[in-house]
């Protein structure tokens, strides 16, 4: 029971990543571009403020092919440059005119009471995120989040002791309808803006 005790946060990031192997095993994770993209799910439902004050939803981003990414600005590791990832996304999207009126881009926060909207800001703007419109940075409740995160497909567990977060580095993509139709691992080597475009540009054709 004291070796349980004293490892137990050790113990539970080691059961995440069986977890996240398992889970990588069984959804078959992409790193972007494939053709073929079923529905896995509904996306669940949520409404938060952006860094301006505004509410976004799922239900008003509908009729947009949409990214969402699940982030904390403190993050020591793959939020960095995931985000920057996304923005050379947010680049192309503006080139061809789809950003914000075909394709939505959407980050949330696992912590909102550490990200303020002048955090978040000053994080998005250290990854070149443009916060131009078409790309909302969102935070809410912090136990609403993190389960929306699970149901969204990317794990987490919260260390309190430390305040950092143990996380699946998962892109979702959403299509019009609010369906879930591709995870992506976000660590892939082989990842790339232009497979991500890819995929929103299918979605949104739909």
């Amino acid at each position: 029971m004291a070796f349980l005790k004293k490892h137990s946060f050790k113990l539970a990031v080691l059961a995440l990543c069986l977890a996240m192997g398992i889970y990588l095993f069984i959804t078959n994770y992409s790193s972007g571009g494939t053709s073929s993209m079923p529905v896995q799910k509904a996306a669940p439902a949520f409404e938060m403020a952006d860094i301006d004050g505004n509410q976004v939803s799922l239900a008003s981003t509908n009729g947009k092919a949409r990214l969402v990414y699940f982030y904390y600005a403190s993050c020591p590791d793959v939020c960095p440059p995931t985000t920057f990832m996304i923005s050379e996304v947010e680049d192309q999207l503006q080139k061809e005119g789809l950003l914000g009126s075909k394709v939505e881009l959407i980050s949330i926060t696992f912590d909102p009471v550490t990200d303020t909207p002048e955090v978040i800001r000053d994080f998005a703007t250290r990854n070149f995120a443009k916060l131009e419109g078409g790309w909302d940075f969102l935070r809410g409740d912090e136990e609403a989040t993190l389960k929306l995160a699970r149901d969204f497909g990317a794990d987490v567990i919260k260390d309190k002791k430390t305040n950092t977060y143990i996380h699946m580095n998962v892109i979702t993509l959403v299509d019009k309808k609010g369906q879930i139709r591709k995870w992506i691992n976000g660590s892939d080597e082989s990842l790339t803006p232009e497979s991500m475009v890819a995929d929103l540009k299918q979605l949104a054709k739909e």
